[in-house]
């Protein structure tokens, strides 16, 4: 299966898609997506940026499982 993906900005009510010349006489389906109705995408890193210099680790939890290792590890 053959996908093509246009970006446009339409400027009347006919186009001229000469990326299509290939499919000419195929059966197709055409989807039109109006992307000035969109969002703004978003950035799936602000979360971690947000977090960028900061000391998340609780010094008490790390101690714990320290001490937990070590005395794992002599018997």
């Amino acid at each position: 299966m053959t996908e093509i993906h246009l970006t446009h900005d339409v400027q009347s009510d006919t186009l001229k898609l000469t990326e299509l010349q290939p499919l000419i006489g195929k059966k197709v389906e055409i989807i039109i997506r109006d992307l000035s109705q969109q969002p703004a995408p978003v950035d799936l890193w602000d979360g971690l940026r947000s977090l960028a210099g900061k000391d998340l680790v609780d010094p008490d939890a790390y101690r714990q499982l320290r001490d937990l290792d070590r005395q794992q590890s002599r018997g």
